[in-house]
Formats: structure tokens, sequence, C-alpha cells
């Protein structure tokens, strides 16, 4: 009797799933009825779908639907839609701000137009992409040069100073501020800001409510770290109101100096947008620099030794171009950018290679929208799988490889106008910080490469797989490497 009538809920369960989904959506694999299907994230699985759904396809995790766009001209044409302009919204990413949405990174209207127009102003009128922005970059990277020397010799995983020379850059212009390599305050924040990147586990509880209902606080916490993340929440909110204090006891409105003080007068302003400049506001656009500004620059580090160790016919020719062009007792500057398009294709092809942020920004409808002859439902979270983009055989003679002349023409000339190549993003959510992380990648690598030859330790071979607990960020893995002075002679 209870089992029929189990089956029989059951039954009226799945009918009621499938007849009352909306017709015209994209296709993608079987789903459990209120579970979903992509209990896992990954490069390979999203490739596979692809092959085998299309350019459009979907899954489904809990009641939410998951739509991946992957073809280039897809992307860049959604992308650029006002309808598509928010981000999804849910309860991770609200940690800092306790269930309040705030900041800059994951705010929608009004709220974000305003942070964004901000940020980009005032950045700009900082030193963003500009030279006195350049001096502050070189005299980091001639520290970070300076501090790897210490660890030559023998294997040693990377260097904590590549952190922190990332971090001092994005530091001077949110609070002018520098810290030492070796300072454990900056270190301090550097685990903050890396314990706050999300794990799979977490994000299954926040995408099917009714088990994150369900399950006993004591396993949640155990699976998902949401203790953990409240006790982080009170290390970076109490930094950041240390900053602010120290910033409003010292604030002159003729004379700001950094983001900080900008704010902190952004905030006295009575002005009919004031409402967006609130205390949780600074808290959250500060972290928010912190965190964009700093953790994918330092990892694009990463990945670059890496892929030296890995090509090393590659490093060589990039370092006799920097010897040809920029004098050994000379840190290599914006002025020598236009004759080292070898360095610049190794950038690029670096940014195309890892593919970083592998699945793009995430957007969400405002409305149900039509996409690719496909329809995308209103609150669904839309992906723009700039990997499927950057490992286009359409666009990408030998995707597979890594070569300097994906990046150059037939004259050995830098071409930077790529089809198929969108490291930044693109349409009204593209990186608002790319000048600096294109102007940092530059200086930083090129002065490395210039000082040092980067080789793996004897009898290994370089590890190249991404951190796995992070689907959609790809994190070079720390390993053991070896870092070798270079000589006039070499």
């Amino acid at each position: 009797m209870w089992l029929e009538l189990f089956i029989f809920a059951l039954l009226v369960l799945l009918l009621r799933y499938y007849f009352t989904r909306p017709s015209g959506m994209p296709p993608g694999p079987m789903v459990i009825p209120y579970i979903g299907n992509f209990l896992r994230m990954d490069i390979p699985i999203v490739k596979k779908y692809r092959k085998k759904y299309g350019d459009i396809f979907m899954v489904e995790l809990g009641p939410n639907k998951f739509i991946f766009l992957c073809n280039y001209k897809l992307i860049k044409e959604s992308m650029s839609r006002l309808e598509l302009s928010d981000r999804p919204q849910f309860d991770l990413n609200f940690i800092l701000s306790e269930g309040v949405p705030a900041g800059v990174i994951m705010t929608n209207g009004k709220h974000w137009q305003n942070a964004r127009r901000f940020l980009l102003r005032n950045l700009r009128d900082l030193g963003m992409g500009k030279t006195y922005l350049e001096d502050a970059i070189q005299r980091e990277a001639q520290l970070l040069v300076e501090d790897f020397k210490k660890h030559s010799g023998s294997p040693t995983l990377f260097p904590k100073s590549l952190n922190v020379a990332v971090l001092n850059v994005v530091w001077q212009m949110v609070a002018s501020t520098r810290y030492d390599m070796d300072d454990e305050r900056v270190l301090s924040i550097i685990k903050i800001i890396r314990s706050f990147e999300t794990t799979t586990a977490m994000m299954i509880l926040e995408f099917i409510p009714f088990i994150k209902k369900i399950i006993p606080d004591f396993i949640k916490n155990r699976i998902s770290v949401y203790a953990q993340m409240a006790n982080l929440r009170k290390e970076a909110k109490a930094l950041i109101q240390e900053l602010k204090a120290a910033h409003r006891a010292q604030l002159d409105p003729d004379n700001p100096r950094d983001v900080i003080d900008e704010y902190l007068i952004a905030m006295d302003n009575k002005s009919d947008i004031a409402e967006y400049f609130s205390e949780l506001d600074l808290v959250c656009v500060t972290f928010d620099l912190f965190n964009a500004g700093f953790d994918t620059t330092s990892n694009m580090l990463r990945w670059i030794i890496l892929y030296m160790i890995k090509y090393p016919e590659v490093q060589r020719r990039v370092q006799e171009q920097i010897d040809a062009v920029v004098p050994r007792d000379t840190l290599p500057s914006y002025q020598h950018k236009p004759n080292l398009p070898l360095v610049e294709a190794m950038i690029q092809e670096a940014l195309r290679f890892s593919s970083l942020i592998s699945f793009g920004v995430q957007r969400s409808p405002d409305r149900d929208i039509q996409v690719g002859g496909y329809l995308i439902p209103k609150g669904s979270f839309v992906f723009p799988a700039t990997v499927c983009c950057h490992y286009d055989p359409q666009y990408w003679e030998h995707p597979d490889q890594f070569r300097l002349e994906h990046f150059l023409d037939d004259q050995g000339n830098f071409a930077s106008q790529k089809e198929g190549f969108l490291p930044f993003g693109t349409g009204r959510r593209s990186c608002l910080g790319e000048s600096l992380a294109r102007m940092e990648l530059f200086l930083f690598s090129s002065a490395l490469l210039q000082n040092f030859t980067f080789s793996a330790p004897e009898g290994c071979e370089v590890n190249l797989e991404g951190d796995p607990r992070l689907p959609s960020v790809r994190m070079a893995p720390d390993q053991n490497i070896v870092i070798t002075p270079r000589t006039k002679e070499d």
C-alpha cells in the first residue's frame, strides 16, 4: 500500500516536472527532476556537451537552469545585450555583506551602474594605464627580482613575493599603502582573499535549496565551510574597517589620495546617488578590488612561468628579444613594448592557453529572451564559455599547441586583434581593470624573464592541471620550480 502510494506520488512529480517545463529551451542531457544533472562542472564536461548538443546547451542543478554559450560570435552578441547585464543573485555572492547586495562585482541595476562608473573614473584618475602607475609597477618588479634571487638554485615553490608584488600595486591605488615582501599582514590578507574562493561542495548546497534546508548544521558546516566563511567575513570586514577609519582621520576632500578617499568623499556628498555609497558598500567595493585586481593577475603570472618551463624554446626566444632591446641593467618598460612583439604574443598566448576564467562572468537575464533561436528563461544562469572560443579550430590553426604565431603576423609583428579571443570578457560586464592587468603582466613577466630562466627540478615534469576544486577559475597548481639567475653571457 505505502509502496504504491510512493510510486504514484513520484510519478505525479515526474509528470508535473516535465509537462510544466517551457518549450523551446536549449538541448542538454537528461535531468533528474528537482535534483538536476550537473553535479560536476569542469572543462572536459563542457567540451563534451558542446560536441554533443551544439554551441548552446542547458544543464540543471536543483531548480536552476545553466545555459552555456560556446560560440565566439554568439557570446559577443549576447553579452552586449542590456537584458543580459545582470549577475545571478544567490546567498554565496553576499557572504561579506551578510545577504545584502553591495559592491560592484555582484550587484545589478543602478547600484552596479553607479559603482562601476565611479570606479572607472577614479581608477583612471589614479593612474590606471598611465605612466604614474607604470613607475609603481616597476618599483615592485625590481623588488620582485631581488626576492626571486634569494630563491634561486634549489627547487622552490612559487615565492610568496609574487603575490605581494601584485597586491601592492592594487593596494597603492585603493589605500595608498604597500607592504614589504615578507610582511605577515599582507600574507594574512592574501589568505583571506584566497579563502573566499568557493568550493564545489558549497555551490551544490547553494543551488539545491531543499537539500540545504534539511541537512543538519554540523554536516553543512563540515562539507560547505559555511562556519569558516563567517569567520573570514569578520576578518575581512575588520581589516577594511581599520583602513576606512585611518582614511577618515586624514581625509582632505580637496586632495583625495586613493579609492577609499574618493569613496568617503562620495559618501559625504548628499547627491541623488548617495544611497549607493554606504559604509557597507565601501567594505564590499574595497574587497572586490583587492579580490579581482590581485588574484587573477598573480595567478596568470604563475601560468606564464609554468608555460615557460613547459616550452623552453619559447622562453629562449622571448629572452633573446628582451636582451636585444633592453639593456641588462635596465628593467623593461612600456617604452620598450612596441619592440617586444614576442613578449606580447607570449602573454596573449598564455591568456588563451590557460583560459583562466574558463566559463566567463556569469549573467542572468532580467526577462525571458531568445538567444541563438532558443528560449533563455528569466533568472537562469548564462555562462559565456570562453574556453571553447580559445580552443576553437575555426579561429586557431593549432588550438592545442602553445604557439606565439597565434598572435604574430607574417612579418613577425604583434597581432593584437584576434577573433575567438576573450580573456577579459566582453560587453557591459567586461573586466574594468583590463588595462591595469595588461600593464602588470607585461612589466612583471618581462622583468622576470630578463633576469631568470625557469625550469622544472631534475627528473620532474611540470604540472599544468588546474585546481579541480575551482572549476570555473583555472588556478595554477603550486609546485616546485627552479629559478636560475641569468648572466650577461646567457
